[in-house]
């Protein structure tokens, strides 16, 4: 029961990441980075103070919790990154690289002794590959030096989401709600320098402003969603559905944006169901 329940709230935070990128993949587009993550922080931070709130558990004091400022330094430079690189680079080749951030989790899950049953690394890497397929864009002309820009970002994306995943494993050990708040203010905090620094532009039309919240409280919602999971199941198989954001998006893309999967992206998603599937049976 704890396994599957496991499995549930990964994806939910599966799909609420997956969605939160599609929504800050079209906005990026209209803003600059670094503006469109400060007012979504905002959001996210909002709406879990509200939950700290209405919970009424104050703060624990367990030196623990502290991982989840580590957390929130992964988590902006994570998102930095991705936003970065799909803007230098094709999507083709940025959403494959930064699914790697699978590997670190997956890594530290088996090193500190966690025992993986046949069927799920084959679910395992069932899940990986179908995510990488199903994020594979339509549009492959594109130039060598094209590509090359958005690699780096990409691994710099990955290594910061692996972290992310990592840590907040062990911060969520303590309390999952104040280590997913902690996480979010640390998030906002690491921001502030940047903004203060590059200094976009902070003006934003109200019409993108609903979005704009949406995507932070999305964002919020999957931490949230991710560093429960963690308490209910292994750190190597949470971290692997979680991180089937990418293909989430681009579902997303074909049927809003009337964007065509091909033949093979459908054969994806037929893997990843499998792989989940696999994942889930303990």
């Amino acid at each position: 029961m704890r396994a599957m329940l496991a499995v549930g709230l990964a994806l939910i935070a599966c799909l609420s990441w997956g969605i939160s990128a599609f929504l800050a993949g079209t906005k990026s587009r209209v803003m600059p980075v670094l503006t469109l993550l400060m007012f979504s922080s905002m959001a996210g931070v909002g709406m879990l103070l509200f939950s700290v709130g209405v919970r009424g558990v104050p703060l624990p004091r367990d030196p623990n919790l502290l991982y989840a400022v580590l957390g929130g330094a992964g988590g902006v430079g994570g998102l930095y990154c991705l936003y970065r690189g799909l803007a230098e680079g094709a999507i083709s080749i940025v959403v494959p690289v930064s699914a790697l951030c699978v590997l670190l989790p997956v890594l530290t899950g088996l090193a500190l002794g966690e025992v993986l049953h046949p069927h799920q690394v084959l679910g395992i890497m069932l899940a990986i590959g179908g995510g990488v397929t199903i994020s594979l864009e339509k549009k492959a002309n594109v130039n060598k030096k094209r590509l090359a820009a958005g690699i780096l970002p990409a691994l710099g994306a990955a290594l910061g989401f692996g972290a992310f995943y990592v840590v907040m494993d062990f911060a969520g050990a303590v309390d999952p709600l104040w280590a997913a708040m902690v996480s979010r203010l640390s998030f906002f905090m690491f921001l502030l320098p940047a903004v203060l620094l590059k200094r976009p532009s902070l003006k934003i039309k109200a019409i993108h402003l609903p979005v704009v919240f949406a995507i932070g409280i999305l964002d919020s919602t999957a931490a949230l969603a991710y560093t429960n999971a963690t308490t209910k199941g292994m750190l190597s198989l949470v971290c692997v559905i979680s991180s089937l954001y990418p293909a989430v998006a681009v579902i997303l893309a074909a049927l809003i944006l009337k964007e065509r999967l091909r033949g093979f992206q459908f054969f994806g998603v037929v893997i990843v169901i499998m792989g989940v599937t696999l994942i889930s049976v303990g």
